[in-house]
């Protein structure tokens, strides 16, 4: 009897032994395939602000730690679509500004005519033809400068800075290319003869010459009632060529203007022609909303 008590006894201690030695493990359930991951927490923006970099990106900044990093979950907008069919509307000029002047005194220029193709209101090739001549007497010199009526021609871009915006009103810069043909002379130049105190009088020959320059164009444009527009231009100009002068250098250049003037002005009637029977879709808001408010 003993013996057994003993035997059950030291069973029952090497039992308790073994469920001591093991160690306790909590069960940890696998997540099923296509479970969704739990989300992040969000960021604490109180001390976070943002900038965009050279490439576009947003950039949140840390102003506590001065930390930068790229926001990922920035939206990248996307291109802006062009509004404006690509075929959109020729404009026809007349600049104004040189025969307005003429008329006020001034003793040179001429008129010149312009058209332009609207690509998308934005790209706009324009050509360009005039006559301008020139007779000038400087003030307090001795001569007069003459150049007969002479044609030049110009061939450029427009770039419409706004291409997206109402095409009634837009702010373009441009790039021309000018040459021109011409004669020229110089009249009734005095020379005082220094030991019988008479002057004499006598002309250069008339000499022909070609020139060519660059332009670089600033403006705007104006709708006054359609298709009617108005427009101002500011022209920087600078020689590319010219003909050798046996006389001296020519002070005016039909198209280009006088010599030692780069800046010159053009005010321009213009009339607008739309192409494919496109409605400006600014117009088309506008006349909704005014139908609207009605």
């Amino acid at each position: 009897m003993k013996t057994r008590v003993l035997v059950i006894i030291c069973m029952a201690l090497l039992c308790c032994s073994v469920a001591m030695s093991q160690r306790r493990v909590t069960p940890v359930e696998p997540v099923p395939n296509g479970a969704p991951e739990s989300k992040p927490k969000e960021m604490d923006r109180t001390n976070v602000v943002e900038k965009s970099d050279a490439n576009g990106n947003i950039v949140l900044v840390d102003t506590l730690s001065g930390s930068e990093f790229v926001d990922t979950l920035a939206v990248v907008p996307k291109a802006t679509k062009m509004q404006y069919p690509l075929w959109n509307a020729v404009t026809v000029g007349v600049n104004l500004w040189d025969p307005v002047m003429r008329i006020l005194g001034q003793q040179y220029g001429g008129a010149d005519i312009w058209a332009e193709l609207s690509l998308h209101n934005r790209y706009k090739p324009v050509v360009e033809f005039g006559l301008s001549s020139a007779n000038i007497t400087p003030e307090d010199m001795n001569y007069t400068f003459k150049s007969p009526l002479a044609p030049y021609f110009k061939i450029g871009m427009n770039y419409n800075i706004f291409y997206n915006s109402n095409s009634n009103y837009q702010f373009n810069v441009g790039i021309r290319y000018g040459i021109t043909t011409y004669n020229y002379e110089v009249t009734d130049v005095t020379v005082n003869e220094g030991y019988w105190d008479s002057p004499s009088h006598f002309s250069l020959p008339s000499v022909r010459s070609t020139a060519g320059w660059l332009e670089i164009t600033a403006g705007v444009k104006v709708l006054i009632a359609k298709p009617i527009s108005l427009g101002w231009n500011i022209k920087y100009a600078t020689r590319l060529h010219e003909s050798a002068a046996p006389y001296g250098q020519p002070m005016y250049i039909p198209g280009l203007g006088k010599r030692k003037n780069p800046l010159s002005v053009n005010f321009s009637v213009m009339y607008t022609l739309e192409l494919n029977g496109k409605i400006d879709p600014h117009d088309e808001a506008e006349k909704k909303a005014s139908e609207a408010v009605k």
